[in-house]
């Protein structure tokens, strides 16, 4: 049976450590159960100065500075690791990745530095918990607390565990924050790291067909003087591109020697311009007008007609399509318009008239169900299963603006912009003959990309002054200086040419329906007309740009520089090859370097806490204050407190448990053994 002891305060000083032989005998109660009624006493400890004059005589000489000097290689060296993690990805940072020796990849690097770093701080980190047990015997605390900073300093768990074990203060959180944290630090710094595609220009060719001047040598013959004849090529073009627009024949093949290639572009995105056909269309279904005859004994014929004289009859009719060429004064009412100024610049201005189904359902041969329009009403019920469509386009010479790049061997190009060419100006003699004031419809590409340099109308001069092969050109009455480069032609004979073979030959036709049903219309010696049959306004105008497109490809394919020039049209491009890369995301980075910077903060914290608090003595997290200055190990001779002097006394004296009356640890007597 225990007897009671007093409840005794155990402290320790700068002099000596005042223990006495109940604080072995809790240390042995703790081994043991506690006998019923036995109260245990409360034990404290804190750290205090006897006298100024003790102090004086036992405080350590060593400065603070001296006494970190480890940590705070440790930290310098951790530091150096992290500026490693940061330089050395960032060096490499979107260039191709290269073998390393022994097949080390740059991830393996950043996994070792992040590693040494981590255990460098949580050195120092331990270090500063250890000394912030010291600290906190400033006060009487349980003995207990010493053991809760002790664990802290040894893991995740004992930090965690630090924030209700011993009481809440700013510089303890925060290395326990560093600690639990600390984990992170090497997968954050390898996530910085990433490998991906990216593209590299290397050597080899790169182009696409383009068109400075039309016509070139051998795109038309010519018939007589101001007249020519387009080519059987283009022609056999003209009429795949209303059958067949999506074939492939009518496509621009692009040279690209790796199948990734780009083209340099200008401040508008544009990487190449052309000369083009282009249209512009406008819907006229409401100049439709109905007529409806009803005779006795008669079918009842219903008539769509259109100012122009154009007509068609959906049912039973002659005439089921039907497309025109010429003026359309009729369609603008004397309003000023884009659509009126692109037909004033056009070489041909066609209107369709048909019918569609596209919006009607139950769709058979017994007739469909459709949406009513402004005709219905006067329609007989047989005559409603269809809506009527009128279409009128302007097909005028233009200058395309492009942007393309080859991806994985195919071409993606898309136009940026369009720009008409404006008419060639028409001057009357005398005897009242029309004379062609200029023999092109030029215009020059504004802004321009010419060796790597942007120039535009108000710098032409400028690099005219710099460049061979330059040309003038008259733009809106001035004059402008500039290379072949930025100057696009379209020349009169040729649009004269092109526009009569759509007048003479391609449109102004109709189809009529057939006897059998679901059958296409019969459109005589004109039936490339038949995709136009049974079409909305939408997909006629998707028809007109899928047409010039194609006329387009053709231009682009066989034009030439200049007039009389040799050789293909082409603007060149780079090659480029699709390596692997790192990528470096510095974002990544910001944890690890965050918590090195919290972990200088504590040291110079402490360090400073030091030099404030010289009487304080640096023991750090070790073990060796507890046995010199625990009960029986060391007489009233030893005052040192300086860590360094405390292990060079722990060298000299030996001591082991003893449990005769109660485990304590108790000095050996080596004086005889030593003599």
């Amino acid at each position: 049976m225990f007897k009671e002891p007093p409840s005794r305060k155990v402290w320790f000083t700068s002099e000596h450590v005042k223990m006495d032989s109940h604080h072995s005998s809790r240390r042995n109660s703790g081994q043991h159960s506690e006998t019923p009624g036995t109260k245990q006493p409360e034990v404290t400890t804190f750290l205090s100065k006897e006298s100024k004059a003790r102090s004086q005589t036992t405080k350590s000489k060593t400065s603070p500075v001296r006494s970190w000097s480890w940590e705070i290689a440790s930290l310098i060296f951790a530091l150096a690791l992290l500026v490693a993690i940061i330089a050395v990805p960032a060096h490499y940072n979107d260039k191709v990745l290269k073998r390393w020796p022994y097949d080390i990849s740059l991830n393996t690097i950043i996994a070792i530095l992040s590693t040494f770093m981590r255990a460098s701080m949580m050195l120092v980190v331990a270090e500063l918990v250890g000394q912030m047990g010291w600290h906190s015997l400033r006060k009487p605390r349980p003995v207990s607390d010493l053991h809760h900073f002790d664990n802290a300093s040894r893991g995740i768990l004992g930090a965690i565990k630090l924030f209700w074990n011993v009481p809440p203060r700013l510089a303890s959180i925060i290395a326990a924050i560093v600690i639990i944290l600390s984990p992170a630090i090497a997968p954050f710094s390898q996530q910085a790291v990433k490998t991906v595609p990216c593209p590299r220009e290397v050597s080899g060719s790169a182009s696409l067909p383009i068109s400075h001047y039309v016509p070139r040598t051998g795109l038309s013959d010519r018939l007589s003087a101001g007249q020519s004849e387009i080519s059987s090529d283009m022609k056999g073009t003209m009429i795949n591109g209303l059958v067949n627009p999506t074939g492939k024949d009518t496509d621009v093949e692009a040279t690209c020697a790796s199948g990734n290639c780009t083209f340099a572009e200008n401040s508008q995105g544009v990487t190449h311009a052309s000369v083009a056909m282009c249209s512009s269309c406008l819907d006229t279904t409401e100049f439709i007008r109905l007529n409806v005859t009803e005779k006795e004994g008669y079918a009842t014929v219903v008539n769509y007609t259109l100012p122009n004289k154009q007509w068609f009859q959906p049912v039973g009719g002659n005439q089921i399509l039907d497309t025109a060429t010429g003026d359309v004064d009729w369609a603008l009412g004397g309003v000023d318009s884009d659509f009126a100024e692109m037909t004033k610049r056009s070489i041909t201005n066609l209107t369709i008239l048909t019918f569609s189904q596209s919006a009607c359902t139950n769709v058979s041969l017994a007739g469909a169900n459709c949406p009513e329009d402004r005709f219905t009403d006067d329609l007989p019920e047989a005559y409603r299963s269809q809506n009527a469509v009128a279409i009128t386009c302007a097909l005028y010479p233009c200058l395309k603006h492009y942007h393309a790049q080859v991806k994985e061997t195919k071409l993606e190009e898309k136009v940026i912009s369009e720009e008409p060419l404006k008419p060639v100006e028409i001057v009357y003699s005398e005897d009242n003959s029309s004379i062609a004031k200029n023999h092109d419809r030029t215009t020059l590409q504004s802004p321009c990309l010419v060796d790597g340099e942007e120039y535009n109308f108000d710098n032409f001069s400028r690099m005219a002054e710099s460049t061979k092969g330059t040309s003038t050109v008259e733009i809106d009455g001035k004059n402008y200086t500039a290379p072949n480069q930025c100057i696009y032609r379209f020349g009169h004979t040729y649009s004269m040419a092109l526009g009569s073979f759509m007048r003479d030959t391609l449109f102004n036709g109709f189809c009529l329906p057939t006897s059998t049903a679901w059958s296409p219309p019969e459109c005589g010696d004109r039936w490339w007309l038949t995709p136009l049959y049974n079409s909305s306004y939408e997909a006629l105008d998707t028809a007109m740009d899928e047409f010039t497109a194609a006329i387009t490809n053709n231009l682009r394919k066989q034009a030439t520089m200049t007039l009389g020039g040799s050789g293909s049209d082409k603007v060149t491009g780079t090659v480029n090859e699709t390596s692997i890369c790192t990528v470096f995301d510095w974002r990544w980075v910001l944890l690890p370097a965050g918590l090195m910077a919290v972990t200088m903060a504590l040291l110079i914290h402490v360090v400073v806490q030091n030099y404030a608090n010289t009487a304080l003595p640096i023991w750090k997290t070790s073990v060796l204050p507890l046995l010199f200055y625990g009960p029986d190990v060391l007489n009233d001779q030893t005052r040192q407190t300086d860590l360094d002097e405390l292990q060079r006394h722990a060298g000299k004296i030996k001591v082991e448990f003893k449990d005769d009356d109660g485990i304590r640890l108790r000095r050996l007597d080596t004086t005889a053994t030593e003599s």
